[in-house]
Order: structure tokens, then C-alpha cells, then sequence
């Protein structure tokens, strides 16, 4: 038998007798629209119809009326505009105290290794801990945070019962749990980063500020915008420290989107409604997600 027809044998049956590349990755499939894609069809589903947990036969589908009644709901307005606030005060926070930790310690040495390390350790104490934790250093009568404030001269008073001082608090805590996220992610990219063209700014006189927004900013910028939206997803389902630190008040003055939306299911029993409520908090973080990724690419093919 020839070369070439061996050749032609060898590939009908690769072709024939093998099985499809496609098949291998049903499993993966399976898991992914059970995990992801089912419970954000399901919730679609739930939002169209007006759905007490407890009278579920008598459900009646009411297409967008909960949308529309969403926007006519003041509460809910304010929690939108809580949650928005959130985002916008704790995020840039945390990402300008994690760059300028990361320029800090991205050195070599065993001090900085062990610092480093130890760095990380709030972003792995779990949610519910952090927001205990910090309820009990408010605490008016033996909290430290309370006992350090009364020195300073404000008095002894139950801070998280003051509705300022409560919102200010949630976002002291998200920022001091989570800047060590972004600390993390660019301190990686800054270890990617060639030296040599630091170096060289240095060599040409280049002052600190000069070489942080000309030459390593627009470096980082693709890991910024990572962790950015990473946290950003994160920070629009935060619910758990909240809900232990105030449970939404005093008043609604803590009532973040999640904690309305868990009000309105487990408490309320409007669990359409609330379906309604997480299908906007899943637009809202799909746009603002979509903005920054198109962004970014933007960025990235003007670079190029």
C-alpha cells in the first residue's frame, strides 16, 4: 500500500472513529447552566408574576408590573441610591490604598515577603466575623473604637445608631476587609512589569509622580480594571457584614439593595418582587461590567 493511501486510511479514521471534541465538555456545560445560567432564567420567570412564598397556587403573572412598581417604590430608590453610593465612595478607596501599598512593598526581602503575607489576612476572615467584629468595637459601653472616639472627645454614644456615622461605618469595614484584594492584584502586575523602563525614567530624571502616572498607571491598567470589576461585582452583592453590623438601619439608613431585596423575600414573602429587585441588581452589574471591559479594550487596541 503507498504512502498517500495510508495517509488518506489514517485520517477516515480519525474522522470517523473518534468521537466529538464537543462531547467532552458536556459535563462542564451541565454544571454551568445548572449553577449560572438556570437560576438567572428562573429568576426572570419569578419576576413576572406576583408570588407570595406562602400563597404560591394563588400566583398571578403580571409581566412587568414589578418592574414598574419597582420605580414608583421609594424605598427601593433609596436603596439603589445607598448601594450606588457604596460602590462609589469604598471602591476608589480601596484601589488607591492597594496601588500605593503595592508601589510601597514591591521590594525584595524577607520583611517585605512576611508583610506582604500578613497583609492579606482580612480578606480571608469571613464576611459575617468582619461585621461582628466591628459592631462589637463600636459597641457604646466596651467597644474600642467607642472607648478611643469618647478620649478624642465625642462622648459616649451608640455610633451605629447614629444614621451617618452607621452608612460612613459599612464603608469603613468594606475598605479595611478588602483593600488587601486590590493590594493583591497589583502587586502582581507590578512584579510582570519590566524594570528596565523604571530604571531608565529614573536614569532621565523622571520625578516619583512623573513615573506612577506616565509610565506604570498605563502599565497596570488592564489589572486595575480586573480587579476593579472583580470587586465591583462583589461590592453590589455585599449583604452579610451589613446585615450582622446594623441589619439595615437605623431606620433604612443602611439598607442596601441586598438587604431590600432579602427584606422584601424573607420577610415580606414577595419573593416576585424581590426576583424583580435581583434582575435589575443583574443588568446593572452586566452594564457597568460590559462599559468597563469595552473600555478597556479601547485602551488596549489604542496602546497596541
Amino acid at each position: 500500500m503507498s504512502s498517500t493511501s495510508l495517509l488518506v486510511s489514517s485520517k477516515t479514521k480519525k474522522s470517523g472513529g473518534s468521537s466529538p471534541h464537543w462531547f467532552f465538555i458536556i459535563p462542564a456545560l451541565v454544571i454551568v447552566f445548572a449553577i449560572l445560567v438556570f437560576p438567572v432564567i428562573y429568576s426572570i420567570y419569578m419576576s413576572t408574576f406576583d408570588w407570595n412564598l406562602f400563597h404560591t397556587a394563588e400566583r398571578k403573572f403580571i409581566g412587568f408590573g414589578n418592574f414598574i412598581r419597582l420605580f414608583k417604590d421609594k424605598e427601593f430608590l433609596h436603596s439603589l441610591w445607598l448601594q450606588f453610593g457604596f460602590v462609589v465612595i469604598a471602591l476608589p478607596i480601596e484601589t488607591i490604598i492597594g496601588f500605593f501599598v503595592a508601589l510601597l512593598l514591591n521590594r525584595d526581602g524577607k520583611f517585605y515577603t512576611l508583610v506582604r503575607s500578613l497583609l492579606l489576612l482580612p480578606v480571608f476572615i469571613l464576611p459575617v466575623i468582619s461585621g461582628l467584629t466591628w459592631r462589637l468595637m463600636l459597641q457604646p459601653e466596651y467597644g474600642i473604637i467607642s472607648f478611643i472616639l469618647e478620649k478624642l472627645g465625642f462622648g459616649v454614644k451608640a455610633w451605629l445608631a447614629e444614621p451617618d456615622f452607621a452608612y460612613g461605618m459599612v464603608v469603613v469595614q468594606d475598605v479595611w476587609r478588602m483593600w488587601p484584594f486590590m493590594f493583591m492584584f497589583i502587586y502582581a502586575g507590578l512584579t510582570g512589569l519590566p524594570r528596565e523602563i523604571i530604571e531608565a525614567a529614573e536614569i532621565d530624571g523622571a520625578r516619583f509622580w512623573t513615573r506612577v502616572f506616565k509610565i506604570i498607571l498605563p502599565q497596570l491598567r488592564s489589572t486595575i480594571a480586573t480587579a476593579f470589576l472583580l470587586r465591583l461585582v462583589d461590592a453590589l452583592r455585599i449583604f452579610s457584614e451589613v446585615y450582622v453590623m446594623t441589619g439595615g438601619g437605623p431606620g433604612n439608613a443602611t439598607m442596601l439593595l441586598s438587604l431590600y431585596i432579602n427584606k422584601q423575600a424573607f420577610e415580606f414573602f414577595n419573593i416576585g418582587y424581590a426576583a424583580a429587585m435581583g434582575v435589575v441588581l443583574l443588568v446593572l452589574a452586566l452594564t457597568i461590567s460590559f462599559f468597563i471591559v469595552r473600555r478597556n479594550i479601547q485602551f488596549e487596541g489604542e496602546r497596541g
